[in-house]
């Protein structure tokens, strides 16, 4: 079954820092789709909730060097 959530990072430094998270996120298995924001460090994450869950994208982003904080 599908669901959404949303975090937010503060830390972003360039349109390049937003593009490595969005293609991490991508490619956690469960990830139907991903967008990332540069200007607003919004990401919103569609996913299969049998397959992954929120700690496991807060952990990639984490794992990318960014702090996440849900919304």
């Amino acid at each position: 079954m599908s669901d959404t959530t949303q975090f937010r990072v503060l830390d972003f430094d360039c349109p390049t820092c937003a593009s490595i998270v969005e293609r991490a996120l991508a490619n956690v298995d469960g990830v139907q789709d991903v967008e990332v924001h540069y200007t607003t460090g919004r990401i919103e994450i569609e996913y299969d909730n049998s397959i992954a869950n929120p700690d496991v994208f807060a952990q990639t982003i984490e794992n990318q060097g960014y702090t996440p904080q849900p919304v």
